[in-house]
């Protein structure tokens, strides 16, 4: 998907006949690998598998103990998805700390939003 992100056919598409969804340049951007992106990507899956896998021992003892764990796990892996996809919303995701997207975006890949797809998609809003 990352290499068809922006292919010419599917800027402004919100899907295609065969259900495959493409996102909007307008609410999405694409950001570049860092110097500590493989590491941060690994570390991220280890953490969300082991984080899930404690949540799985904890939940038939405590639900209130497992919850943190809940949520690392899935903060873990949306990071992880985020890592391997390299597409992040603007606005961000739901309960994924601001500053996560701040910190990607400041990794975005610049793009010129005065092309005629970028234009015509404004005018349709």
């Amino acid at each position: 998907m990352a290499k068809q992100f922006r292919e010419s056919k599917y800027l402004n598409e919100s899907g295609t006949a065969k259900g495959n969804w493409y996102m909007n340049r307008l609410d999405y951007f694409k950001f570049y690998q860092y110097p500590e992106y493989k590491k941060h990507k690994i570390l991220s899956l280890l953490i969300g598998i082991i984080c899930f896998l404690l949540t799985l021992k904890l939940l038939p003892l405590t639900f209130w103990g497992a919850l943190p764990f809940l949520y690392i796990s899935y903060l873990s892996m949306r990071v992880f998805v985020l890592l391997h996809t390299r597409v992040c919303r603007y606005k961000g995701y739901f309960l994924i700390p601001k500053k996560i997207v701040a910190f990607l975006r400041a990794r975005e890949i610049e793009l010129d939003v005065n092309d005629f797809d970028s234009v015509a998609t404004m005018n349709n809003k």
